[in-house]
Order: C-alpha cells, then sequence, then structure tokens
C-alpha cells in the first residue's frame, strides 16, 4: 500500500500552509487509523471548503487507503467527498476580475479545483464497492455521501473559468443516472439493512434528481424523513405531514447521518427553505411535542424562516409567545430569543411581561423578554428599564484574568461596525477592554438590546437617562446612555436638561465622541456648550477633532473648521481619515462646494461605505441629484449602509424619482436579507420605514420621517 507515494515531489506542491511536504507522512499515519492525521489532512489538502496544489496528488492514495484494514474509511470518505465540492481561495473571497496578476492565481487554482473533483471521480468503482459491500453501516453511508457529492453541480461553477466549466461539464457527462452507481445507490436505498444506509442512499439519489416515492413508506422514520425532504426539495409539499409526524423521531438518529447536521431539526426542517407555510406547519406540530428535547429544536430552528420570511414571522411569532411558559428552560431560551430579534413582529405582550415579572433579575431569557416588550412599544418595557437605571450601584465584577482580557481585545477588535472608520472604532470599542478592573454603575448588557427599541413613548427612560448618566462610568457605558437620550430628547424643548449634562462629558481627558455627536445632532439648541466643542479642535485625534468641527457647524452655521479638518482628511493617505471625514462632511451643507471634485472621485471605490458616504456628502455639498442617485440606488440594498443611503433620497425628494421602483418593490418583497444575526426584524422595521418615508416624499415632495 502506498508505493508510489515517494514518487510524487510534495515538498515543489503547496498546500493551506505552505510547502506540501508533510503530507505523505501524515497519508501513513492515516493508513493505519491514525485520528490526528485525518484531522491535519482535514487542515491542509482541504482547509475550510477550499482545495489546493496537493490536494489532486494526494487524492489517489486517499482511495488507496480505504481499502487499509485499520484506516477510517467512513472519514476518509467524508474528506474526499469534501475535496470534490472544494473552491478556490481566491473564487470563495470574491475575487474580482481583471487585477492582472492575481487572475493568473485564480485560473490556476481553478485548475486545482478541477484536477481534484476529477481525481475524486476516479474512485467511483472504489465508492460504489464500499456501498455495496462494507461491512460497516457508516462506511457504507459515508459512501453514499461521496457519491452524492459527485453527482452535483461545483458549487463554484458561478465563479469558474472554462477549463473549470469543462471539468463540471465532464463531470456531468459521466453521472450516468443509470450506470452502475445510480443502481448501486437505488439497491441500498430500498434493501440495505441499516436505515442510516438507506437514508444516506435517498439522500445521494436525490443530488442526481432521482425520487422513489416507495422511499416515503419505508419502515423506519429516517429513511421517510429523508424521503419527504427529498420530494419538498424537488418542489412537491406533499410529504410534509411525514416531516412533522417524524421528524421529532428521528432528533438523535440524524446525527448518524455523513451530512452536516448538528442542528438536527433545523437541518430537516431546511428541506422546505422556500415554502414557509409548509415550515409554519411543521414547526406547529413540533411545538406542541410532549418531548422537551423536541420543543427546544422547534424553538431554536423556528429562527430561520422567521428571519427570511415576513409571513413566516408573523405565524410563529404567538406559536413561541405560547411557549415563554413551557417547563423546559431551553424552549422558553429560544422563543424569547427569536421574539426579541422580531421587531414589530413579536406577539404576546402579557406573556413576555409575565416572564419579566416573575423573575427578580434580568437572566438570559428575561433580558430577550424585554427587548420584545420594548419592540411592541409597551409601557411596561419602559418602566421596567428607568426603574433599572434607578437602582443602585452594580456591585463591580471581579477582576478579569490575563487571559480574560486578551479575549476581550480580540473581540473588541473583531466586533467593528462598518459605518464609522476602524481607527475610531477600535479606539472606542477597546477602551473598556484596557482597563484590568471595569468598576461598572450598571449592568447595562442586558439592557442594550432593548435601548435601540425605545422611541417617544419611552417618557420614564426618558427621565431617568439625565441622572443615568451623570452615574455611569466613561466609555461604553455612558455612551450607550448618551445614544439613548440623543434619540430620546429630539431639538429644541426636551433637549434643553440634555445639554448641561452632555457638556459635562467633555472635558475630560478622554471626551466622549457620544456626546459630541449628540450635542451636534440637537443642534442650536445645544449652543451652550460651543465653548467646550471649540475646545476640542485642538485635539490631537482626528476622530474627537472631526465630530467637534461637525457639531459646531450644526449648531452654530459656521463651517470653517470642518471643511479645514475635512480636506485635510480627504487628502491623507489613509482610508480611515477619508472615512472620518465624509461621515462628517454633511454638516458643512453647501459650504462643502470646493471639495465636490475630490467627493465625485470616491463614487466607485472599492470600499462600499466610502464610495456610499462620498455621494450622500456631494448631494448636501452641491445640491445635485443628477450624478448621485444612481450611486445611492446602487448602494440602497437591506443593509446598514442601504439604509443611510435610502435616508438620502429621501432627502433628495422628487429629483430621486427614478428610485421608486426600487423603493417601493423592497417593501413589497415576501422574503427579506437580515444583515444582523440578532436584531433581524428591527432591522427590517428601520428599512421597511425608510423606504415607505422615502417613496412619500420623493412621491409627494413631504418632510422626510
Amino acid at each position: 500500500m502506498l508505493t508510489e507515494l515517494d514518487a510524487v515531489a510534495w515538498p515543489e506542491l503547496t498546500h493551506a500552509y505552505g510547502e506540501a511536504d508533510d503530507v505523505p507522512d501524515l497519508l501513513r499515519r492515516l493508513a493505519t487509523g491514525d485520528e490526528e492525521a485525518l484531522h491535519a489532512l482535514c487542515g491542509n489538502i482541504w482547509h475550510q471548503g477550499t482545495v489546493y496544489e496537493a490536494t489532486a496528488p494526494a487524492v489517489p492514495f486517499l482511495i488507496e487507503v480505504l481499502d487499509a484494514p485499520g484506516a477510517d474509511a467512513a472519514g476518509v470518505l467524508r474528506l474526499l467527498a469534501s475535496i470534490a465540492e472544494g473552491s478556490s481561495y481566491l473564487a470563495v473571497h470574491e475575487h474580482p476580475r481583471g487585477a492582472g496578476e492575481a487572475d493568473e492565481e485564480l485560473a490556476a487554482e481553478l485548475a486545482w479545483v478541477a484536477a481534484a473533483r476529477s481525481a475524486v471521480t476516479v474512485g467511483r468503482p472504489v465508492y460504489v464497492r464500499l456501498l455495496r459491500a462494507a461491512p460497516s453501516e457508516d462506511t457504507r453511508a459515508a459512501a453514499a455521501y461521496t457519491l452524492a457529492a459527485l453527482g452535483t453541480v461545483h458549487a463554484d461553477s458561478t465563479h469558474a473559468d472554462s477549463a473549470h466549466a469543462d471539468s463540471a461539464h465532464a463531470d456531468s457527462a459521466h453521472a450516468d443516472t443509470d450506470g452502475a452507481d445510480t443502481a448501486a445507490l437505488r439497491e441500498r436505498a430500498a434493501a440495505d439493512p441499516s436505515p442510516v444506509v438507506r437514508a444516506s442512499a435517498i439522500l445521494a439519489l436525490r443530488a442526481r434528481g432521482v425520487l422513489d416515492p416507495r422511499a416515503l413508506a419505508d419502515p423506519e422514520p429516517l429513511p421517510r424523513v429523508v424521503a419527504a425532504m427529498a420530494h419538498i426539495l424537488a418542489g412537491d409539499p406533499g410529504p410534509a405531514g411525514i416531516l412533522a409526524a417524524d421528524g421529532p423521531a428521528v432528533l438523535r438518529a440524524v446525527g448518524r447521518l455523513p451530512w452536516d447536521s448538528d442542528d438536527p431539526l433545523a437541518w430537516v426542517l431546511s428541506a422546505a427553505e422556500r415554502d414557509w407555510p409548509t415550515q409554519v406547519r411543521v414547526l406547529s406540530a413540533w411545538l406542541a411535542h410532549p418531548d422537551p428535547m423536541v420543543r427546544a429544536g422547534a424553538a431554536y430552528a423556528a429562527e430561520d424562516p422567521m428571519r427570511t420570511w415576513r409571513a413566516a414571522a408573523a405565524a410563529l411569532a404567538p406559536l413561541l409567545a405560547a411557549r415563554l411558559d413551557d417547563p423546559d428552560p431551553a424552549v422558553r431560551f429560544w422563543a424569547a430569543s427569536h421574539l426579541a430579534a422580531a421587531g414589530r413582529a413579536a406577539a404576546g405582550a402579557d406573556a413576555l411581561w409575565a416572564v419579566l415579572d416573575r423573575r427578580p433579575g434580568l437572566d438570559a431569557t428575561a433580558a430577550r423578554a424585554l427587548t420584545a416588550l420594548a419592540a411592541l412599544r409597551d409601557p411596561r418595557a419602559d418602566a421596567y428599564i428607568a426603574r433599572v437605571l434607578a437602582a443602585p450601584a452594580a456591585p463591580p465584577p471581579a477582576a478579569l484574568t490575563g487571559h480574560e482580557r486578551l479575549s476581550a481585545f480580540i473581540a473588541a477588535a473583531n466586533k467593528r461596525d462598518p459605518a464609522v472608520g476602524r481607527n475610531r472604532a477600535l479606539r472606542e470599542q477597546m477602551a473598556d477592554a484596557a482597563r484590568p478592573v471595569p468598576s461598572l454603575v450598571f449592568d447595562l448588557r442586558p439592557l442594550q438590546p432593548a435601548l435601540p427599541r425605545l422611541g417617544a413613548w419611552a417618557t420614564a427612560t426618558r427621565a431617568a437617562l439625565l441622572p443615568a448618566i451623570a452615574r455611569a462610568r466613561p466609555g461604553f457605558e455612558r455612551d450607550l446612555l448618551i445614544a439613548t437620550a440623543a434619540r430620546l430628547h429630539p431639538a429644541p424643548a426636551p433637549a434643553a436638561p440634555l445639554v448641561p449634562v452632555l457638556r459635562g462629558c467633555l472635558g475630560e481627558e478622554d471626551p466622549s465622541t457620544a456626546a459630541v455627536e449628540a450635542l451636534g445632532a440637537l443642534g442650536p439648541a445645544a449652543a451652550a456648550a460651543v465653548p467646550e466643542l471649540t475646545a476640542l479642535l485642538g485635539h490631537a485625534e482626528l476622530t474627537i477633532r472631526l465630530p467637534a468641527a461637525a457639531a459646531l457647524a450644526r449648531i452654530t452655521g459656521d463651517p470653517a473648521p470642518l471643511l479645514a479638518e475635512a480636506a485635510a482628511a480627504l487628502a491623507g493617505p489613509r482610508a480611515w481619515q477619508r472615512t472620518e471625514a465624509l461621515f462628517a462632511l454633511p454638516a458643512a451643507g453647501r459650504a462643502a462646494a470646493g471639495l465636490a471634485p475630490d467627493l465625485r472621485a470616491l463614487f466607485d471605490d472599492e470600499d462600499e461605505w466610502q464610495s456610499m458616504r462620498a455621494a450622500v456628502a456631494y448631494w448636501h455639498a452641491t445640491g445635485d441629484p443628477a450624478p448621485v442617485v444612481p450611486v445611492l440606488l446602487r448602494h440602497a440594498t437591506h443593509s446598514p449602509r442601504g439604509l443611510e443611503a435610502v435616508r438620502c433620497l429621501a432627502e433628495i425628494g422628487p429629483a430621486a424619482a427614478e428610485a421608486l421602483p426600487v423603493l417601493v418593490a423592497a417593501p413589497a418583497a415576501p422574503d427579506r436579507r437580515p444583515f444582523n444575526h440578532d436584531t433581524w426584524g428591527h432591522d427590517d422595521d428601520l428599512w421597511l420605514d425608510a423606504c415607505a418615508a422615502a417613496v412619500a416624499r420623493i412621491s409627494g415632495g413631504g418632510a422626510p420621517a
């Protein structure tokens, strides 16, 4: 075995981690059943869905290892299937075409992809033999899985060059649906003694477009369920009743299948991902199941249809609200979590309040119930938050360990708001992580998701915010309260008590950017803060000077300091400097007309935020909608960037008439494209409101909302 292994010049080949000189030893160890060797090969010749130069040369030896007495044949078969479906690194990362040398690299990578898939295809007779005769049911099931991978169109087909497309075509030609492998799959689907193998064979046939209605009557629930999934995926919702009735019975058995199914019921439900009524029907049955594990799995699985389909969210929200008093804590948690994310689609205000009312504090489930209640504009949420903000100081947490501090830094660095400059985002987010022992006045983490849902109706919270800001610790805690207060204290009259509180946040060594921006949003009502803001024009940080200059322009009408700072930042060598300038420039209005050429040059910038913000700033500087509207339309997608683009289209008004078809169609779409895992419903509410306001403003000429 592996006698030809040393004939390959492995050091001259590369994999995910560089030279492939470690591959021969790993393959020899693999033949002995070494699990670490299999794990290593799943990380170098195949890595997170991508394949490399050394992958295709390794495949014949992987096929040979399948017959080694001590080898994990099922694991090797799964690796071969992954290789067959592998992609190019540059293709996966959406490499732009037309970049010269990089295009050549992409072409080479796509050739590796085609070669790897072809190499796996050569092993078809081996996979068929193992499917029919391997003594292990896991090996037979994995053989079906590998044949399924060879029966599907390659995932890179939309990115591939002509060589790759030719390879995919050749694969299709070789996949003779009446050939030996299809015949073997039919045989195993009907007669294998293992329900796991029968189910795997049914799924493999589905990958070839082959359905056998007889499988719907299999005596075991697992094959029946996957047969129903196959029919639903093919557009036949008839067997949905099998999913509803038998899905719970396969909860523990699904993990035996080679398919990726860490969340069994969610995986079963995914067969109907384009058919939300079927998903709702199935989930309704599962949520009422006597087994708490089934109910918890169903509550978890409800997220995908709710995030995707507006009508599904409306149908499932009451069902989840009815499970808020479920005896099982996992069911309660997932029900409250999805209702918290659902925005205005949330339901069951009394049930949500009962979750809060029967607990002394805000545990994870209660915090999510509070968020959902705030989304429904329930006054009980307002009163609850006001009471928390008025409560005595929370006890300080224990000192962070070095590991915890490092984790906090990494989390802060990775959790960057794409709407602001990187330098500013890191500075603000890592300020708290840098302090070895945070001493919080409030534990705002449970409240944080609920605060953005508050509006003018939250009068109790508005009254509690000002003393809370004065007590809060500088940094994240205080800035979150300031941002909430700025939203709940619109100018002019309600803002008067807020101004002195915000002024008090500016005279520190590390002044609050949130306070600066909040004062600017108040406009002339914040005139008392001009001395403090003027002093910040000499601050060492551009991320303080620019917001201060923008705030002064909005308050006093004098754009000179802002124009000077913005012009220098736009001419600077750093992208983050330009981003900061573009964020601030609209405050200068028409006074920024002299910068219009610099702004227009950024319309086609590869950084989509800079492109969109440049168009917004250009509109404010020139009042000329002609070059701006097409740019904004390009960015008007269901995303944070799209929200800003649509709001600017609303400001432009009737001159943006060409945007009307897009703006009218977006809210009418039955599905949505959520851009945040935890706030998809709230984000969708903002998107719908922004589109409706823009349509009203453009069509009727009224003031934008």
